[in-house]
Formats: structure tokens, C-alpha cells, sequence
């Protein structure tokens, strides 16, 4: 009632129409606690994204990746975001690269920019103001030329953005999708088995537990979209797409964690609309430091800093 009196006091509005504001106050204050609520209890479903490639490597990862989407004992034909090096004589600067590419979008999949540069995986922070500028635009052309669309997502090489990296973007046209849960494993050379893959998913999932309950994540279509990222140039991964789908789907059921049904997106356009959802907001699933925090400010910064993008 405080609140009310404050945004309608006494002397302002004669007793009938105070009378009247006040039910309709009641009624707004009511529909918003509903949506919250409704937000709060959304089922989950995982929007599955892959990082670095395409993968022209001998063992075929990006390819095994595909294959196992389309073909899983959990949830047949899912679509995902695929966000790829457009320039890179290993990846998509080269013939069979972009054939991987047009395969990858011929197939349903989301595929959205990553790097642009002929040099590769290199953090758009370290990028002169110009090279970015082309190399976003020249990535999205070169998407667009392969998938018959429109290129509008990023994510930044290392998760490092900055803001004037994303006022670029934002020049660009494109919007920034970071991640909920990483299956940390960005390093593809050497030692590449994830022995505690289990485990950490399950450490990763309770976090976002707990962010659904405290209504911290938003839904769309009667689910609540959670990034999950993967990296299609490890070759671990690509031969254990399958197991991980297993993992969150089983680890999800240990804590109690309600997923929709289907558990990861299979329409195109649903997924879409999703990844624009969390796009929209910087507002992550982290353990508290974001990833894009580089190792010096994560011993010397400050929470807030910490934090950016977290929700």
C-alpha cells in the first residue's frame, strides 16, 4: 500500500478514482508477479553452440559433430549455432571450408560469425579499429554468400569484448551471444580427454538452478533458452558429441532440474528466436567471474568488473 500512496497521494486524486487506481494497480502488480513467476518456472532447454570451426582436420570433427546432432539416442535432428572463421585458410577460407560451412546451414544449423580475419582466432580487442570494422563485415558477407541469409550473431574470439568492440558490433549489425555453460575445451592440441566432464557439467547445471529459481533468466516459447557451448575443432568432443547430450540431459535429472520437451532445440526458427532472446542482454549463468575477465584482471579486479555480464 506504500507504494501505492506514494505514486497516488491523497490530496492528488478524489477517493472514487483513487478507488479505481488502486484495483488497477492491484491487477498490474499481479500480472507482473505472473510473468516473473512463469519466467521462474520455465523448463529448460539447451541451445546448443559451437566455436573455431569449420574443422578441416583429418578426423573430420566439425563433420562427426553434425552427424551425431542429426543422429543421437536423446534427441534426433537438434539444431545448433555454429559460429565459424570465415577467412582462415584452415577453417572457412578455404574451398573445403566453405563447403563444410553451406553443409553446416543446409542442414538447419545456425551459422554466425566468429572471426573474420585471414589471421585467424585473434580477440577483436587486440584488432585496430579499421581491420575489425572489415573483418566483421567481410565475415558476414561471406556467411551470408554460403547460407543464403542474413548474418547477425557473434562471439568474440577468447570471449574478450570491450565497449568499443561492441559499439562495433553494434555498427555491424551483429549481436553478441556469450554462454551459460562451457564445456571448457578450447585447447585442441595435445591432451584433449575431459576426465571430469561429468562432474563439471554437473557443477555447471546447479548454477543455473539456482539463477532459474532466484528468476534471473529469461523464457521464450514456454522454455528457457540456456547456452551451452562447445568447441567443434576439439576432437574429443567430436567423437563424444553424443555422451555430453547424454550428460546434460542425465545430470539435469540428478538436481532436479526440469528441461522441456524436446531438451535441445530441433526448429530453426525457435532457436533463432532464442539466441536473440539472450542476445539481447548481457546477462549470463556464471561462477563468479565471467569468462571474458582476462587472467591479470581476474587476480586484480574488481567485483563489478568481475562480474560483467554475469547475472
Amino acid at each position: 500500500m506504500n507504494l501505492f500512496q506514494n505514486m497516488f497521494p491523497n490530496h492528488a486524486f478524489p477517493s472514487s478514482r483513487r478507488c479505481i487506481l488502486f484495483k488497477l494497480f492491484q491487477c498490474l502488480t499481479a500480472m507482473m508477479l505472473s510473468v516473473w513467476a512463469s519466467a521462474a518456472e520455465a523448463p529448460v532447454r539447451f541451445l546448443l553452440t559451437f566455436d573455431d570451426g569449420p574443422s578441416l582436420w583429418q578426423s573430420a570433427p566439425t563433420a562427426q559433430v553434425l552427424q551425431q546432432l542429426a543422429h543421437n539416442p536423446v534427441t534426433p535432428a537438434i539444431k545448433g549455432i555454429f559460429f565459424v572463421q570465415t577467412a582462415h585458410v584452415a577453417h572457412g577460407g578455404s574451398d573445403a571450408g566453405r563447403t563444410l560451412i553451406q553443409q553446416t546451414c543446409t542442414a538447419g544449423h545456425l551459422v554466425e560469425l566468429h572471426s573474420g580475419t585471414p589471421r585467424g582466432h585473434i580477440p577483436h580487442v587486440r584488432m585496430a579499429p579499421d581491420e575489425l570494422m572489415a573483418s566483421l563485415e567481410s565475415g558476414k558477407q561471406a556467411i551470408d554468400a554460403l547460407c543464403a541469409g542474413h548474418s547477425d550473431l557473434l562471439r568474440p574470439p577468447d570471449w574478450a569484448y570491450n565497449d568499443e568492440t561492441l559499439a562495433a558490433y553494434h555498427s555491424a549489425h551483429l549481436d553478441m551471444l556469450l554462454t551459460d555453460i562451457s564445456a571448457n575445451d578450447g585447447k585442441i592440441y595435445g591432451w584433449t580427454v575431459s576426465l571430469r566432464r561429468r562432474k563439471h557439467f554437473r557443477q555447471e547445471l546447479e548454477l543455473v538452478a539456482q539463477s532459474r529459481a532466484a528468476g534471473k533468466l529469461p523464457s521464450l516459447d514456454g522454455a528457457m533458452p540456456i547456452v551451452v557451448t562447445f568447441h567443434d575443432v576439439n576432437p574429443y568432443t567430436a567423437a563424444h558429441m553424443s555422451e555430453y547430450l547424454q550428460i546434460l540431459v542425465e545430470e539435469s535429472a540428478a538436481i532436479g532440474l526440469p528441461l522441456a520437451d524436446p531438451p535441445f532445440y530441433t526448429d530453426n526458427a525457435a532457436l533463432y528466436r532464442a539466441a536473440h532472446l539472450r542476445a539481447g542482454n548481457l546477462a549470463y549463468v556464471c561462477d563468479g567471474v565471467a569468462l571474458s575477465v582476462p587472467l591479470l584482471r581476474r587476480i586484480f579486479g574488481g567485483r563489478e568488473e568481475l562480474r560483467r555480464g554475469c547475472v
